[in-house]
């Protein structure tokens, strides 16, 4: 076989690796939005005690100064003593779409606006390597999603996170370029590529929170 071919073809595996664990994280941190989501529905069904706290402030927060007389004069907000998940969905949801955090501090916030403390204390309680490894693959999933400026330069600040040291998915000095190359490399020989460690993690994850 001519060298010529032995290169073409280990380009050609290059590129399917790369394409695999791209679709991978993409899909898998796409899984993951979905699962937030039903997480935070059904928490809400079990006790929606902090989330009609939140109905009732956006309700107050909406109203006009007149509006505002009115209401608080003629009118009365009283929720059922069990909200339905199809009308947690409604008042959540109204646009039909999952509910999103663009990391792990956006997904801490809306915990602490929706669920009540004993719901929200697996999020609350991760470790500083978890909560950047979570921002993590969603900067991730963005970048692979929309190829921006933004994207990449999120995806970047994301990877140079401090509570990423010692996890191997934390970026050297330069930025990362290439996402397939960085997903498909191991950080140490004798360790896992770092599409696998971060898979391992958002298992581990979604059993603690």
């Amino acid at each position: 076989m001519s060298q010529s071919r032995v290169t073409s073809q280990r380009q050609s595996t290059d590129s399917d690796e790369t394409l695999l664990v791209q679709n991978t994280i993409l899909t898998a941190a796409t899984l993951w939005e979905s699962f937030v989501n039903d997480m935070f529905i059904a928490y809400i069904n079990r006790d929606s005690t902090r989330f009609q706290d939140h109905l009732q402030d956006a309700f107050k927060a909406s109203r006009p100064p007149k509006q505002d007389v009115i209401a608080e004069n003629f009118v009365t907000v009283a929720f059922p003593k069990h909200l339905t998940v199809d009308l947690i969905t409604d008042l959540i949801d109204q646009r039909g779409e999952n509910i999103t955090f663009f990391d792990y501090g956006a997904l801490k916030k809306g915990a602490a606006k929706y669920l009540i403390e004993d719901h929200r204390t697996g999020i609350d309680g991760l470790s500083n390597a978890r909560k950047a490894t979570l921002s993590l693959w969603i900067a991730l999933r963005n970048e692979i999603a929309h190829n921006s400026e933004r994207s990449f330069n999120a995806m970047n600040e994301a990877m140079n996170a401090g509570g990423l040291h010692n996890t191997g998915l934390q970026r050297g000095v330069n930025n990362v370029k290439h996402v397939g190359a960085y997903l498909k490399s191991k950080p140490t020989p004798n360790s896992k590529p770092r599409i696998e460690l971060i898979l391992d993690e958002m298992k581990a994850i979604a059993a603690l929170i």
